[in-house]
């Protein structure tokens, strides 16, 4: 692949502004750190070619095209215009995000109001359907599989819509109200995202929900929320903008939930889930025996969640029956510690691409810590959006896979140095630890690397608008 190759440069400014949700400070930001070059590998994630996206591409070209022309003016009657407008043209592709700045500053007032449009529908909608019950998850990790989970059990007894992957955001949610939901939907489960202050709130104001789940708070998102005071208090605005006297979920074993939620309670009936009685690892399935029912799930924090579902089906009326046929049914969220086992060469991959907080780091290597038999490799590009706790939160890592992994490979970025250096201090043996430019070094490394025997975990996937 050329990867000088103007149009390469062009998608990759798309990417970077997709990537930063057309946020154009942010997006200069990330144009500043990367240089505006696209990195010397492929992309880790494609662009979505949503409407918005096809928009800012076409008028983007177009100013484009018509630099170039005016340029190629210049050379009026000269034999030289031809190849001035291919160069000018080729050129600015090469600067293009200073045209997707001028594009999506033109675009932000139809953006916004599109948006509010979209919102003031949705929020019509939900107020039309009476009878439909709202479950809102928040946290700042682990609400995808929480949603997921609620969705799969409460589907035995209701129509239940979730809003998909990982959106979020009140737009992302308004779009899902108004494609998805009807007058047969029971249920709707909303996922609800926090970067900054107020932004669950305003999620609450389309879709106010009956039950709230706040499933952990961390570090997480530090980078735009500054403190773990605002993302309490951000995250907890779930508890204060439900519906009066509605049911609120908690993680039990959070200690920023347990130490900050009675501060925030009001009328709800507050459950604090976590996973209680006999607990069984099998180590060659892989996955946990909890109820005398086997899950193929790594990460012993779904068994907490499983534990707040079940209550929360108990409550809405689903039978012994309904529920345990539904937790049958509950699968490994894909790239959320998935495991993938190759029996005939006797190696298992846990993919954990999606998991980029501390408390799912944590996990992960608890998570690997159970596996008495087998050779323990951790891959990974370290954490974003940790802010002033970047250092702090890096070496702690290194600090804890010192005590469970025997091989660490790290792909070299500007916080992966802190790792290694958390495992030095550590006591780890440097000879253990392989640095890598990029992710796929790394897996044409482990191909020499790996034996039977071995798991080997794949920890966040880091995006291409960071360094």
């Amino acid at each position: 692949m050329n990867y000088y190759n103007p149009i390469r440069f062009f998608y990759f400014h798309l990417l970077l502004l997709q990537l930063e949700e057309y946020d154009s400070t942010r997006f200069i930001k990330s144009v500043i750190d990367t240089k505006g070059i696209p990195p010397s590998r492929e992309f880790r994630k494609p662009l979505k070619f949503t409407l918005k996206i096809k928009l800012i591409t076409a008028l983007s070209s177009l100013l484009i095209l018509l630099i170039a022309f005016f340029v190629s003016k210049i050379f009026v009657d000269n034999p030289y215009k031809m190849i001035a407008l291919v160069l000018s043209y080729a050129l600015s592709l090469y600067f293009s995000y200073i045209f997707l700045i001028i594009i999506n500053t033109l675009l932000l007032p139809v953006d916004i109001f599109i948006k509010e449009l979209l919102v003031f529908l949705a929020k019509n909608k939900i107020k039309k359907l009476r009878n439909l019950k709202i479950i809102g998850v928040a946290g700042s990790y682990g609400k995808t599989g929480m949603k997921d989970l609620i969705t799969t059990i409460l589907g035995e007894k209701y129509q239940v819509v979730k809003t998909p992957e990982s959106v979020n955001t009140p737009v992302g949610i308004a779009r899902t109200i108004l494609s998805q939901i009807n007058e047969r939907t029971e249920v709707l489960v909303i996922e609800m995202g926090e970067y900054y202050s107020g932004d669950i709130r305003n999620i609450c104001a389309i879709v106010p929900p009956q039950i709230g789940v706040i499933t952990g708070i961390n570090e997480a998102h530090f980078e735009r929320l500054k403190s773990i005071d605002n993302s309490v208090r951000t995250i907890f605005e779930i508890a204060q903008d439900m519906k009066p006297n509605g049911l609120l979920l908690l993680n039990g074993k959070d200690k920023l939930i347990k130490d900050n939620y009675k501060k925030f309670i009001s009328k709800q009936e507050v459950y604090l889930y976590q996973a209680n009685g006999k607990i069984e690892f099998n180590e060659d399935a892989p996955g946990y025996i909890y109820q005398k029912i086997f899950f193929p799930l790594l990460g012993q924090f779904n068994l907490d969640k499983i534990d707040g579902v079940i209550y929360l089906a108990k409550k809405l009326g689903l039978t012994t029956q309904e529920i345990e046929n539904g937790l049958k049914k509950i699968k490994t969220p894909a790239h959320r510690l998935q495991p993938i086992l190759n029996r005939e060469k006797n190696i298992l991959v846990i993919d954990d691409s999606y998991n980029g907080n501390p408390d799912g780091v944590e996990e992960a290597i608890k998570t690997l810590s159970l596996f008495k038999k087998r050779r323990k490799i951790f891959v990974t590009p370290g954490l974003v959006e940790m802010g002033d706790k970047n250092k702090e939160v890096h070496q702690k890592i290194g600090k804890r896979l010192n005590d469970v992994i025997d091989l660490v490979i790290l792909i070299k970025n500007s916080v992966t140095p802190n790792i290694e250096e958390g495992l030095i201090k550590a006591g780890f043996n440097q000879k253990n630890i392989l640095m890598c430019d990029s992710m796929m070094e790394a897996q044409n490394n482990l191909n020499n690397i790996i034996k039977s025997g071995d798991v080997v975990l794949f920890q966040n996937d880091w995006p291409d608008n960071y360094v």
